[in-house]
């Protein structure tokens, strides 16, 4: 069994013909018994907040199913916040101003996430990012990836909705300059300038 959370609102379990819970052989006998079923799923679920922090807490989910060719199933969890709870603007990370060259950081657990990162801004058409700031740039370090912004024009008018997508696909790492530094002398560069446009163009 293994679980990756993608982010805070979706889950993916990997699941093995074996591991499949009460001895159950497929996914038809597995589902029809929806109590059961429930039952363990709730019990995946609980494991999934205590390995990776995914908690549904009293809200609803969506289970997507899907069968591999090597015998695994798929589970993809979509937690269903309430439209009171998703119009609640989120604030974006400040940046000082009084810098004239301002740096901002994010860390990403692995490409996929910086990947559906780029493809969210893409969908949401938040576009002209050459205007946000003129450095953009990927790193690798110990495993984990590291978007870097330099030189950010806090005029830009997606600089909102920007910051929003990073909390959702990222986690904040740093806004000092230094750490910049830090990363291209220790980090390996995997995408040079323009990191988000390039990976739209290339990758679908």
């Amino acid at each position: 069994m293994k679980f990756e959370k993608l982010s805070d609102y979706k889950l993916k379990i990997t699941l093995s013909n074996e591991e499949l819970p009460n001895n159950n052989t497929d996914l038809d006998s597995f589902m029809s018994d929806p109590s059961s079923a429930r039952k363990s799923f709730l019990d995946i679920l609980d494991k999934a907040k205590d390995e990776v922090g995914f908690n549904v807490g009293n809200n609803k989910v969506r289970i997507d199913a899907k069968y591999q060719s090597n015998g695994n199933f798929i589970f993809t969890v979509t937690k269903l916040v309430p439209k009171k709870k998703a119009v609640k603007k989120a604030k974006p990370q400040k940046v000082s101003t009084n810098r004239k060259n301002n740096c901002l950081i994010y860390s990403f657990d692995n490409i996929e996430h910086f990947f559906n990162f780029c493809f969210f801004l893409k969908n949401q058409k938040i576009n002209c990012l050459k205007s946000f700031c003129k450095i953009t740039e990927l790193y690798k370090l110990d495993n984990k990836y590291y978007l870097v912004f330099n030189e950010i024009n806090n005029e830009y008018k997606y600089i909102g909705k920007l910051y929003s997508g990073m909390t959702e696909f990222g986690t904040y790492f740093s806004a000092q300059e230094i750490m910049f530094f830090m990363l291209k002398e220790r980090g390996e560069l995997i995408i040079a300038n323009n990191a988000i446009q390039t990976c739209q163009k290339n990758f679908k």
